[in-house]
C-alpha cells in the first residue's frame, strides 16, 4: 500500500499504523474517501487507514489513495464543503455518510444550514401499495349477539322466571282420548290405452266407355264397362 511520506506530513496532522491504531477510530464519511466523492461526480469509494489518516478539526479523514490524501490536505474545507454540496443532490448520502449526525462543516464563504434541515432532506419517500384479499378472515356474525348489558339481564330473568312455570292441558268430550291419524294414498298410476288400428280398402274406380257418340246421328251407343275385378 502506499503510505505518506514523513517529509509530507509537516503541514497537517496525521496518524500512521506505525504510531497509532487504526482499527475502530471513528472516521468520517463512514470511512469513504471524500476527495473521490467530490471530484469522481460522487463516487464512493472506502478509505484505506493505511496511506494515513489526516486529523482536521478534530476530524479524522481516510482516503482511497496517497493522490487524493495530498490534494484532501492541501485544501480540507473546500473538500468538505464539496462534499455537503454533493449530497444537497443525492440525498440518500446523508445517512450513508453520517452527515446527519455530525456536526455542520461547511466552506466559510457557502451558506451554512441547520442540522435540523439536513435531517429533513435525509428523510426518503416513495409510493407503496397494499392489497388484500376480500375476506381473509371467514365471516361469523352472530345474530343473537346483544351488547347491551340491561337486554342481557332481562334474557337471563325472563329465562330464570321459566324455571318456576308448568304447562297444562284440557280436553273437552269431544276430544277425549282423540289422537293424531294420518292416511296414506297410493298415487295414480302412470298408464295408457291404445285404441283399434286405423285401417282401410281400395276398391277398382268404376270406368265405362260409350261407343258411337263419333258415328252418324242415328247409331245406338253401345256403353263396355271396364272397371277392373275386385279380385285382380
Amino acid at each position: 500500500h502506499e503510505r505518506m511520506d514523513p517529509a509530507q506530513m509537516e503541514t497537517q496532522e496525521w496518524l500512521t499504523s506505525e504510531t497509532t491504531n487504526l482499527t475502530g477510530l471513528p472516521l468520517q464519511y463512514n470511512g469513504f474517501c471524500g476527495y473521490t466523492l467530490v471530484h469522481r461526480d460522487g463516487l464512493l469509494l472506502p478509505g484505506n487507514p493505511q496511506i494515513g489518516v489526516l486529523k482536521h478539526k478534530e476530524m479524522l479523514f481516510a482516503f482511497s489513495s496517497k493522490e487524493a490524501a495530498l490534494k484532501f490536505a492541501s485544501c480540507p474545507d473546500d473538500v468538505i464543503a464539496g462534499v455537503m454540496t454533493t449530497s444537497k443532490h443525492f440525498p440518500e448520502l446523508l445517512k450513508l455518510l453520517n452527515l446527519h449526525q455530525q456536526p455542520l462543516c461547511a466552506h466559510p464563504k457557502s451558506e451554512v444550514q441547520s442540522e435540523e434541515s439536513l435531517q429533513e432532506m435525509a428523510v426518503t419517500r416513495s409510493d407503496s401499495g397494499t392489497q388484500t384479499d376480500i375476506h381473509p378472515i371467514m365471516a361469523n356474525i352472530d345474530r343473537l349477539y346483544e351488547w347491551n348489558e340491561w337486554e342481557l339481564r332481562r334474557k337471563a330473568i325472563k329465562l330464570a322466571d321459566l324455571r318456576t312455570k308448568a304447562t297444562h292441558s284440557t280436553q273437552t268430550d269431544l276430544s277425549y282420548m282423540r289422537r293424531e291419524n294420518s292416511t296414506q294414498t297410493w298415487l295414480p298410476k302412470e298408464a295408457s290405452t291404445q285404441t283399434r288400428k286405423g285401417d282401410g280398402s281400395s276398391v277398382p274406380r268404376p270406368l265405362t266407355y260409350l261407343a258411337g257418340l263419333s258415328g252418324p246421328k242415328n247409331a245406338p251407343l253401345i256403353n263396355f264397362n271396364l272397371t277392373r275385378p275386385v279380385d285382380e
